[in-house]
């Protein structure tokens, strides 16, 4: 069987969560599966990775100036049609096998389209709803996206399987002496420091968090350092404003985004890790925090329950006072640091890109 996959999701220099499961996905398809043909479809070079695969991968770089996956890929699929398509995030291709498969990491755009620049938010509302209604199987990372599916695009739940997405092997506890050397370019100490990792724009909901911590560190002396680290997303201006004017003091720091070999040493070496997302379709950073032996403090909304189950703090992401109750029990309580520290950990052990990778074979295979 020969599967094309979009890869130029895969081939994106400062990936965040869904470039991320896409490059995982291809790494750990040519670990697992010998027998079926790959051809991997860029728009752009290929980093070298790429060129690494085993001979069941072939490489086809196709550029195009606009509209690559629904125009372009679209061209390819009609002079060198392949027998299932694979694309690892929802913009399906105008002309498509019928055997196509979709994977959604989230429908934001649906319930926080203010967050959202109008344009996108048409584009995204008419490539999802065309992908809903032509490809042949869903992947859903979460339950709570599958639901979504159902609910904005009614969705057929048969054709939806969720496959939660997985970690490798760097994010895991560290000493102080494999930490430290790394957190020195940033200018923070091992244990010294609350993180967000994420990208910079509204539905992170990182103005309440700023506003959260700012109120314990007043009120109760709290000596960690705010660390925000992410990209620039959507309307990502007065986010920032706001981080600067309130970091005057030295109490917040951003970092702005974080190379993927720095990011499992800056995780292992937080105090705790907090993601109080309006909305959020998975949520890696929880995940990853937890598999590295630190307390997580998340939203109690969309996925992140899902993910975290009992081994986080949940907090309701629309009160600041409760993100700073969250935020100060975890701080000031070695008991349930430990007691968390322990549940992540075990909990994390339920996720594996290999899971997610034979999941998704398993997917192409029954077509």
């Amino acid at each position: 069987m020969k599967i094309g996959v979009e890869a130029e999701r895969a081939n994106l220099p400062n990936p965040t969560g869904v470039e991320r499961y896409a490059a995982e996905l291809i790494k750990n398809f040519a670990r697992l599966d010998s027998y079926n043909e790959y051809v991997l479809y860029f728009r752009t070079k290929p980093q070298q990775w790429f060129y690494d695969l085993p001979k069941n991968f072939s490489i086809k770089v196709i550029p195009f100036p606009k509209f690559w996956t629904q125009l372009r890929l679209s061209w390819e699929m009609i002079i060198h049609p392949v027998d299932v398509l694979f694309i690892p995030a929802s913009a399906l291709p105008l002309w498509h096998p019928k055997k196509s498969v979709v994977t959604f990491h989230d429908v934001a755009w649906r319930i926080y389209p203010q967050t959202f620049m109008p344009i996108m938010r048409r584009y995204l509302e008419w490539s999802s709803r065309f992908a809903v209604k032509s490809a042949n199987q869903i992947l859903a990372v979460s339950q709570v996206t599958k639901d979504d599916l159902i609910k904005f695009y009614q969705a057929d739940p048969n054709k939806i399987t969720v496959t939660h997405l997985g970690l490798d092997s760097t994010f895991q506890p560290k000493k102080y002496e494999e930490v430290q050397p790394v957190l020195d370019k940033y200018d923070l100490v091992y244990q010294k420091y609350v993180l967000f990792v994420g990208s910079i724009q509204p539905r992170k909901n990182i103005i309440r968090l700023v506003e959260g911590y700012q109120k314990i560190k007043q009120a109760n002396h709290v000596e960690e350092k705010l660390v925000i680290a992410g990209g620039r997303g959507w309307l990502w201006e007065p986010i920032l404003k706001k981080i600067k004017m309130v970091g005057l003091d030295g109490s917040t720091k951003y970092l702005d985004y974080v190379k993927q070999e720095d990011l499992p040493y800056l995780i292992a070496g937080a105090k705790l890790l907090t993601l109080t997302s309006l909305y959020e379709g998975f949520g890696l950073p929880p995940l990853e925090a937890m598999a590295s032996g630190v307390p997580v403090v998340v939203s109690n909304v969309s996925s992140l329950p899902e993910v975290v189950g009992d081994a986080g703090r949940l907090v309701d992401p629309n009160s600041v006072d409760d993100i700073a109750a969250g935020l100060l029990e975890v701080l000031t309580n070695r008991n349930v640091q430990n007691e968390m520290i322990k549940k992540g950990l075990e909990r994390s052990k339920q996720f594996t890109w290999e899971a997610t990778a034979r999941k998704t074979l398993e997917i192409f295979n029954s077509l």
